[in-house]
Parts: C-alpha cells; sequence; structure tokens
C-alpha cells in the first residue's frame, strides 16, 4: 500500500486532479474574457448571425418603404385635391374680379349717359360661331324693353333689338351682316356708313363705306353713331379705323372698322329704352 502512494500513477494522478480543481474554481470566477469553447463557437456562429441580421434589416427596410411610399401617396392625393380647389378659388376670383370691372364700367357709362334711361341685362344664349353677332338677353317687355331699343356694352355700341319676349330679348350687333348704322367721324365729323358683313363678321369686324374722297381721316380715327337713320341716337361709340383703303370704282373710301366692344366675348349689357 505504501508502494502506492510513492508510484508515479499516484503522482500523476494527484497532478490531474489539482488542475482539474483548479481549471473549476478559475471557470466560477467572473471574466470579461471568453473560454476557449465559447470562443470556438463564436467564430462559427458569428457570420450566420451576421447573415440573418443583414436579412431582417433588408426585410424591415423593404416593408418601411412600402409604407413610406404608400403614405406619401396619400399626402400627394390630399395635396392634389388641394391646389384643384385653391386653383378653383383663384378662377372664380378672376370671374368675380372681371364681372366687378365689366359692372363698374357699365354704371359708368350709365352715369354717363343720363340722358337716356337704361336696363341692365345678361347674356343668356347666343347663335353658333366665335362671335356674338346675334344673341339673347334677359330681359323683356316686362322690363319695358322693345323692338329697336339700343344695346350698349361697357366699351361702347352692341347693337339693337329685333324681337322681344316677355322676359327675353334677341339683339342683332354691329358686326352682324344684317346691320347698317349711320356714323361718322368723330375727329373730322363726315359721315358714311358702318355695315356688318358675313366675311367681317367671322373676323369680329365690320366695314365702312360711303365715306367721301374729300374726308381727311386715318388710321386710329374714332367712328361714333351720327344719329341718322332713325334707330340709333348720335354720339354712340362704334370703334376705330384699323385699315383704309379705295373703293373698286375709285370713288370713296372703304375702312375696316375695329369695335369698341369685344364681341368674342360679351356678358352684361345695357338696353336704352325709349
Amino acid at each position: 500500500m505504501g508502494n502506492f502512494f510513492k508510484s508515479k500513477f499516484f503522482i500523476i494522478l494527484l497532478i490531474v486532479t489539482a488542475v482539474i480543481l483548479i481549471l473549476m474554481a478559475v471557470s466560477t470566477l467572473v471574466t470579461d474574457k471568453a473560454t476557449v469553447a465559447e470562443d470556438a463557437i463564436g467564430v462559427v456562429t458569428t457570420p450566420v448571425q451576421r447573415i440573418f441580421r443583414s436579412i431582417g434589416d433588408s426585410t424591415a427596410n423593404f416593408f418601411s418603404c412600402f409604407k413610406s411610399n404608400s403614405q406619401y401617396r396619400k399626402e400627394n392625393a390630399a395635396l392634389q385635391e388641394k391646389i384643384a380647389a385653391l386653383e378653383e378659388e383663384t378662377r372664380e376670383c378672376y370671374k368675380l374680379r372681371n364681372e366687378n370691372e365689366r359692372l363698374r364700367s357699365l354704371l359708368s357709362l350709365k352715369e354717363f349717359h343720363t340722358e337716356y334711361e337704361m336696363v341692365g341685362a345678361r347674356v343668356v344664349a347666343k347663335d353658333a360661331g366665335n362671335w356674338y353677332n346675334a344673341f339673347k338677353i334677359d330681359k323683356g317687355t316686362n322690363d319695358g324693353l322693345k323692338k329697336n331699343d339700343i344695346v350698349l356694352a361697357d366699351k361702347g355700341l352692341v347693337g339693337y333689338i329685333y324681337e322681344v319676349g316677355t322676359t327675353w330679348s334677341s339683339v342683332i350687333s354691329v358686326i352682324d351682316s344684317k346691320s347698317a348704322i349711320g356714323c361718322a367721324i368723330e375727329r373730322t365729323g363726315d359721315t358714311a356708313v358702318v355695315e356688318g358683313s358675313i366675311v367681317h363678321m367671322n373676323e369680329g369686324v365690320c366695314k365702312l363705306s360711303y365715306l367721301s374722297r374729300e374726308a381727311q381721316v386715318t388710321e386710329g380715327d374714332f367712328i361714333e353713331t351720327s344719329g341718322l337713320g332713325g334707330i340709333y341716337p348720335e354720339g354712340l361709340l362704334i370703334g376705330k379705323i384699323k385699315s383704309l383703303s379705295v373703293d373698286s370704282q375709285g370713288l370713296y373710301y372703304e375702312a375696316i372698322v375695329e369695335p369698341a366692344v369685344d364681341f368674342s366675348r360679351v356678358a352684361e349689357v345695357l338696353v336704352i329704352r325709349k
């Protein structure tokens, strides 16, 4: 028995046991360093964890982007609705502003021609085409209107009533082919006739005829009613001479007259009640 405790085997066993005890004691200590086994496991698992983490981040980013795009689309749709509403408000403001300016001009015209009794009216329909050569207004005999009453706009002469109902009237304008007006050159007093024609009506202008070759007229001269002819009173502005020429027989001047009224858009008018 004594020989066993002195043998090499016992000594080796004693050393191994001591080493195991020491390792067990060391493993129970708190340390910030990984063990060899933990380090080996970490070396193997870290790349795998990195891959799964990257996949997870990419998936999260994808759904986050999808959610953001959906939100942006909703916000864009809301902004488009607001823009449409603002544009509509802007158009309405322009419409009201233009209408206000026209009504103020009509009021000024009515105050200027205090010798006439006038009735305001709105255009409710017009003949086909781009020009208001013939149209209908919303006032008639109920408002004291009669056939051949004179119609004005804010800038000058429009035409006359050729047909009248109880609540409506039809108007022939100065550019219509059925219109003929005795006129005078405002600057010189020379008389002539302003006529509408099918050709010139489609251009929104009218023709001046039977102007003496002795007349000292130039382009830009203003044309007004002469009071001759029985319908139109004297002194209503018709327009101005746009171009001047001589007729085919060389006896008279002819001219193209640009009306004072824009016959591409007539909205409100004044009717002179006789």
